[in-house]
């Protein structure tokens, strides 16, 4: 009878906390109909001083103490609201002591899960140290500058390394859910579960949802107006030469002032502001794929796809398919 650890704290967010209980739950009803109820999981809203803990929401949850003797099969970590990085680095301080346990309940062979920013807690234990994790993209470089032994990786929403289990932002708590489910009651149990709770696990990779220009401060005023041209021209044939003379600058500075400030070259940041035009465009539905390309800067239709499935892991009709509006 597998049992699991719910780690609560105050601010973690109450859907995935509670949510990864609901998934547990339905998973035990298919689990007695096959006459299984043996094997079903039991579950515990634990923390580090027991009572109750406010969620992000105002949700209270009502927690028992973390007892140190006491060994889990699943530890579940739920992600944390982000309220600026002083309160965040706050929480995380507080839920220190926290990371013992983790180390202590991984020791001893439970699997671990964390979700979303629940993965800075995680990593804070070492664990993840030169292993696989993912995490919400818009901490991305948080996460790299906390935990540089990390090997973090966007493209999967799922990474699992040594029973320690990765999620992407927040609702990937669901997919997270599943694949627990799949690794202690097989294939047959978690795919009765993912129906009927219309969790779509066809979802392994999260690179169409994320953005590929993500605003950076930098004071390099080049770089600036190196950006402002390239966003003014992007639908014209343009070359790197070009963008140099513009500015009055070699070639080689331009690429190396890029580098230094946005960690891309020029080319790249040209690739990306077409692609991200390209997903706007293609959200709106109203025009055709050849019309798309050529706006944002791509006379050659079947590079422009093969660039975009190359960049977002599905094809341009397939984006429009699922994200634009009215769809």
């Amino acid at each position: 009878m597998p049992c699991a650890a719910i780690l609560a704290f105050d601010g973690c967010y109450a859907s995935s906390a509670t949510g990864f209980a609901d998934i547990l739950q339905v998973a035990n009803s298919h689990l007695q109909r096959q006459g299984s109820s043996a094997h079903g999981y039991q579950w515990r809203f634990v923390s580090l001083c027991g009572g109750l803990v406010t969620t992000s929401n105002g949700l209270a949850i009502q927690t028992q103490k973390i007892k140190p003797r006491e060994r889990f099969d699943l530890v579940f970590i739920p992600s944390i609201h982000y309220a600026g990085s002083r309160a965040f680095d706050q929480l995380l301080e507080r839920e220190r002591a926290a990371c013992t346990w983790l180390v202590q309940q991984w020791q001893a062979g439970a699997w671990i899960a964390a979700n979303c920013t629940g993965t800075f807690l995680l990593a804070q234990s070492q664990l993840l140290d030169l292993r696989m994790a993912t995490t919400t993209w818009w901490l991305e470089r948080q996460f790299r500058e906390r935990f540089p032994r990390v090997d973090l990786q966007l493209r999967p929403i799922l990474t699992e390394a040594d029973r320690l289990v990765c999620a992407g932002a927040q609702a990937s708590y669901l997919l997270q859910a599943i694949r627990m489910i799949e690794r202690f009651s097989g294939r047959a149990i978690s795919t009765q579960t993912a129906r009927t709770m219309l969790i779509d696990v066809s979802q392994n990779t999260q690179t169409a949802f994320l953005p590929l220009l993500v605003e950076r401060e930098h004071g390099d005023s080049l770089v600036s107006q190196a950006q402002h041209w390239l966003q003014g021209n992007m639908q014209h044939e343009i070359r790197m030469t070009q963008l140099a003379k513009a500015l009055c600058v070699s070639e080689k500075t331009l690429v190396r002032r890029f580098k230094s400030a946005l960690e891309m070259t020029p080319l790249n940041y040209l690739q990306n502001l077409r692609l991200d035009a390209a997903r706007a465009l293609l959200e709106l539905g109203d025009q055709n794929i050849d019309q798309i390309a050529i706006q944002v800067g791509y006379l050659d239709v079947s590079s422009f796809s093969r660039l975009f499935r190359e960049r977002m892991g599905i094809s341009p009709g397939s984006y429009r398919s699922r994200f634009a509006m009215g769809a």
